[in-house]
């Protein structure tokens, strides 16, 4: 393994359920005793329209409101969106740069335009992808995909798309790329089974995920993006 653990993109088009599918990888792996840093973002409809945003903390179950398109002046606007500021803080400090040493996985759902532009959570993914970091999950979209990998300098993602992927299969390579970067801490000794008293229980957002994850051909897409081409 190299400095930087791989990151995962999920990726698919507008409304093709990027954050469904993450949901669904987290659900099959929150219990194994895997540390989770992050934010998930449950979207919100109305009258048949995305009207805006919950953030999750993926770290302690913790919820705020992000945005919406209802106009506020307290508001940060990005396209049609109002970005709450106590959502903007909330996510910031999820996204904090984690102690490697008691972090496994670090998720963000998504990034988009906006960080693309420079906001929401650009300065954060900045951070992240400057320093040797824990394995990572990202939702993109996937009009979106190169420009995302070209402007953090993702060397070695494996892009995933949910038009094709299993979610089973995108679980176990995920937990092998955490357990190639706990060996990789050697500071951070690994025991040979989790304590059942220091279990990640599984947040009631993931509880129903586990036993109906679908068993199909495991399908992940490797997107090899270097001077090779």
């Amino acid at each position: 393994m190299n400095h930087r653990a791989p990151v995962f993109i999920i990726t698919g088009g507008q409304g093709q359920c990027k954050t469904t599918f993450l949901h669904l990888v987290l659900g099959l792996i929150v219990g194994l005793n895997v540390r989770v840093r992050g934010v998930i973002a449950p979207g919100h409809v109305r009258d048949g329209r995305r009207s805006g945003f919950t953030l999750v903390d993926l770290a302690t179950g913790e919820h705020e409101e992000l945005c919406s398109i209802d106009p506020d002046p307290r508001c940060e606007a990005h396209g049609r969106f109002y970005f709450r500021p106590e959502g903007l803080v909330f996510g910031r400090r999820a996204l904090a740069p984690p102690d490697p040493r008691e972090t496994d996985l670090v998720v963000i759902d998504e990034v988009g335009r906006f960080e693309l532009q420079g906001a929401v959570w650009a300065e954060q993914l900045d951070r992240l992808t400057a320093h040797p970091h824990p394995p990572m999950v990202w939702t993109v979209r996937r009009r979106l995909l190169d420009t995302v990998v070209e402007r953090w300098n993702i060397t070695n993602p494996v892009v995933v798309d949910v038009g094709t992927a299993s979610a089973m299969a995108t679980a176990d390579a995920v937990m092998d790329a955490v357990w190639e970067w706990r060996e990789a801490q050697t500071f951070s000794p690994i025991t040979a089974a989790p304590v059942p008293g220091d279990r990640i229980a599984a947040p009631v957002l993931f509880a129903d995920t586990v036993t109906g994850a679908p068993r199909s051909t495991p399908v992940i897409l490797r997107r090899c993006y270097g001077p090779e081409g």
